[in-house]
């Protein structure tokens, strides 16, 4: 490993990870600049804080100060699938393959003190879900951890894992989640069975004082249909939690992929509600801004809605627009936005700007291709989005964007598998508003333009290759659609039930009204002149 060239304290950095393994770079005038270490590693994680490095190799896990850059500590524990630090970084949680190549004893779950390097708790992991890893978690101050086992939460004391036990009795429990902030409240998912409906219940965290098992009324309980998986969301500061439900098939036979829903809950029981969306489709995200005041949801068939509630009622405040979206990012202070649309969509980005009162101003949008990954840099400027394998293995590398959407640098690889930025204190960086004189990076015309901004020529494709309309696209917006604004209800005054307003033709398709037309019209007077003949009659 190379030795530190310069002071950490005054640059950010990023690990890229590749065949030969992990670089560390540090970050000169806002571009990738040299490497200050390099590391043996099929898998790198960062405490919180980023001041340990933990890096995975095929029989131990190499523990690293990157204030240093030098090795702290090595944990023999072949075969190991995923790690995980806890809130301060005082111990690391292992899951190891269960057999011979991994945990030989069977016990593939454990936990290690970093100050000593001792193993201070182990127990066997039937299965691995990266889902729901790290499957033992510690509270935000590390007062208490806890694991599901069958029927059961399993509560434990850090500074005395073994002896100190409380046990909380849930029937068919399957997922739990510990909140974040002083007072931690524990969530946890029972999937349906025998008829029953799934339901989302919301605990206390219980004392020591006594070990055995322990009855607890919850402060929540939410009940829901059709929902076999779920992703617990809480806010930075614990005070509500996000429910994202999912379910493999959609009984309203609407999409192939199943259904979704989003519920939502307050930390102390005092209000839950289901999120009210108002189009119907998937809920392809919803992310807390770090202020914890609102949060965004993208959701809908395409094009998807962006829509900005509010974090003490749910109650929809502000929406971004509509688009190919299933993405949303914010910058570690809830300054600048970025709605993207990954994985099957083209990778349009758009880049919103929090203004004081509230609203939200478009500062610029680019185009991210084959991207699989999205990361503000710890300061806030900076986009960074990766193209790694295996998701593609082609045209791999990472690229730089400013808030404003403009394209900073450009680094391509021949094989990367992870590029990200190195965590830090949230102290050492401020919030900064628009630079004086930033100009907005606007691409109108994405078919039209390259990533950088810059209009390319296009071959000619006839309109029949375009579904006649030379443009059509399912994910493209209406123009009242697109742009940022005040939340409004939909217009339900130009809803209809007739031909004229249903659109279940083909694309590019348009009805004709039965009460329109020369034909209509005709026959409707030959059915009125019937009537009158026959009320005038003998």
């Amino acid at each position: 490993m190379m030795e530190a060239t310069g002071s950490k304290n005054e640059l950010m950095h990023i690990i890229e990870r590749g065949a030969e393994g992990a670089s560390l770079r540090s970050m000169e005038g806002g571009l990738v600049g040299t490497v200050v270490g390099h590391y043996s590693a099929s898998q790198t994680v960062f405490s919180s804080d980023g001041r340990l490095l933990a890096c995975i190799l095929q029989n131990v896990v190499e523990i690293y100060d990157t204030s240093k850059y030098s090795l702290l500590r090595s944990i023999p524990v072949p075969g190991t699938v995923a790690v995980h630090f806890s809130g301060a970084a005082s111990y690391l949680v292992v899951c190891q393959r269960a057999n011979f190549s991994g945990a030989k004893d069977g016990k593939n779950l454990s936990v290690w003190e970093l100050s000593t390097g001792v193993m201070v708790f182990s127990c066997f992991q039937k299965t691995f879900n990266k889902n729901d890893w790290p499957t033992l978690q510690f509270s935000s101050d590390e007062a208490v951890a806890c694991r599901v086992v069958s029927n059961e939460v399993h509560f434990f004391c850090p500074s005395d894992l073994n002896p100190k036990l409380k046990r909380l009795r849930i029937s068919d429990v399957f997922s739990v989640k510990l909140s974040p902030g002083k007072q931690s409240k524990l969530v946890a998912f029972v999937p349906e069975l025998r008829g029953q409906p799934g339901n989302v219940q919301l605990y206390n965290l219980p004392s020591f004082q006594d070990d055995g098992v322990f009855q607890s009324e919850p402060l929540a309980r939410k009940s829901f249909f059709r929902v076999q998986e779920v992703e617990f969301k809480w806010a930075d500061d614990g005070a509500a939690v996000l429910i994202h439900g999912s379910s493999e098939i959609d009984a309203t036979n609407q999409s192939y992929y199943g259904e979704s829903s989003l519920h939502f809950i307050k930390a102390d029981g005092s209000f839950d509600c289901k999120v009210p969306l108002d189009k119907h489709g998937p809920v392809h995200e919803a992310a807390w801004s770090p202020r914890n005041d609102e949060f965004i949801v993208v959701y809908g068939f395409m094009p998807a809605k962006a829509t900005i509630f509010s974090s003490d009622r749910c109650e929809p405040r502000y929406q971004l627009g509509a688009g190919p979206y299933n993405t949303v990012r914010w910058n570690p202070f809830g300054r600048f936005v970025c709605l993207a649309g990954f994985g099957n969509l083209p990778g349009d980005m758009v880049f919103f700007d929090r203004k004081a009162d509230g609203k939200y101003k478009v500062i610029g949008s680019a185009r991210a291709s084959c991207s699989v990954s999205a990361e503000w840099s710890p300061d806030g400027r900076s986009l960074m989005t990766a193209t790694t394998s295996p998701r593609l293995n082609v045209d791999n590398g990472f690229k730089l964007w400013r808030y404003n959407g403009e394209l900073l640098q450009h680094v391509e690889r021949e094989k990367l598998f992870e590029a990200k930025w190195q965590p830090s204190n949230k102290s050492a960086y401020t919030d900064r508003p628009i630079s004086a004189g930033s100009v907005r990076r606007d691409i109108s015309g994405f078919g039209n333009c390259d990533e950088s901004g810059s209009k390319k020529t296009t071959p000619y494709r006839p309109p029949h290759a375009t579904s006649g309309s030379g443009n059509f696209s399912l994910a493209k917006a209406a123009p009242g659609e697109k742009g940022p604004g005040k939340y409004r209800l939909p217009d339900t005054a130009t809803k209809s039930t007739s031909l004229e307003g249903s659109h279940h033709g083909p694309p590019g398709s348009h009805f004709v009204s039965p009460s329109k037309g020369k034909s209509a019209a005709k026959n409707a007077r030959k059915r009125a002149a019937a009537r009158a003949k026959k009320n005038s009659g003998p």
